[in-house]
């Protein structure tokens, strides 16, 4: 399908923000001690096809286009940030934007391990980020994993 082709069917590249200013303070310190399983259903509907974490409070709730527990756990709770099981990208509701920033690097290593059991190509550099971690600008070179996601839809 010719790019021409592709932006008349609706479809069009997403690149994310590098600049989220709720970034730092929705990222739960202690992400990294709790188990990372891709595979978890949906807290509220056990659905398991489409999930996405909540980077603040760490639960598990289905997107949109399944039965919208994501967004309504945003709605409930304020907590803006999650990442998607499916393509490892980072969305934002208070940006309404995918986002990306060196500082959820190690997240995204964390979710690319659990779902293909290996690390990720070029990730010999990664560290597991420390509370301190996350008080950075929020800037920072685009990670692989949320460069190519889907339209905006989560």
């Amino acid at each position: 399908m010719s790019t021409a082709t592709n932006w008349q069917a609706g479809f069009h590249p997403v690149t994310p923000r590098t600049n989220c200013p709720h970034l730092h303070d929705n990222i739960s310190p202690n992400w990294a001690e709790v188990t990372v399983d891709v595979s978890k259903p949906c807290t509220e509907c056990n659905d398991a096809s489409e999930n996405w974490r909540c980077l603040r409070c760490q639960g598990v709730y289905c997107s949109r286009y399944i039965n919208g527990h994501a967004a309504e756990h945003h709605k409930n709770t304020s907590h803006p940030i999650s990442i998607s099981f499916s393509d490892l990208s980072i969305w934002c509701y208070d940006c309404d934007d995918y986002i990306t920033s060196r500082l959820l690097k190690p997240i995204t290593t964390a979710l690319y391990v659990s779902k293909f059991g290996e690390m990720p190509p070029n990730s010999n550099d990664i560290e597991i980020a420390s509370e301190e971690d996350t008080t950075g600008s929020g800037e920072g070179p685009s990670n692989s994993a949320g460069e190519s996601g889907p339209s905006k839809s989560d």
